[in-house]
């Protein structure tokens, strides 16, 4: 009778450490998967950013090749719109800056998708005529 007494003694700490030993698996499991979601998504933005900003340097250049005496100097002085909400909420847009002279222009054009902003300026000369000859696109880090 005593034997069988200290036998279910030892069975009840065993399942307890498995139980918590599996309660760490997946919690682990889940915080990594949650991890890698919170990237994803941040990718996707920062890579939509950079969409918009290059969208609208873009929209910069045909009001330039349009009117070679453009400029729009005042910071973010417009915004190209990529959804309905657009710049009112900062999401979804391309805050867009102009500056320079008759020979040479930059281009600021900010990103912004969410929380993720991405700004690119493009370095315009021009000819005496008002042709662009060259453009040189770089990525801001500010």
């Amino acid at each position: 009778v005593r034997c069988s007494r200290t036998r279910g003694v030892a069975t009840l700490p065993t399942v307890m450490l498995l139980g918590v030993m599996a309660l760490v698996v997946t919690v682990s499991i889940t915080t990594l998967s949650f991890t890698e979601l919170f990237i994803s998504q941040g990718s996707t933005q920062s890579a939509r950013a950079h969409f918009y900003a290059e969208a609208g340097a873009r929209d910069a250049l045909m009001k330039i090749a349009r009117n070679k005496t453009y400029l729009c100097a005042t910071t973010d002085c417009y915004s190209v719109d990529f959804s309905t909400n657009g710049c009112t909420l900062s999401r979804d847009c391309a805050k867009v800056q102009v500056t320079g002279n008759d020979t040479s222009k930059t281009i600021t054009s900010k990103g912004i998708m969410n929380a993720s902003k991405r700004t690119l300026q493009v370095a315009l000369t021009l000819d005496t005529d008002g042709l662009i000859t060259g453009a040189t696109w770089s990525e801001s880090t500010n």
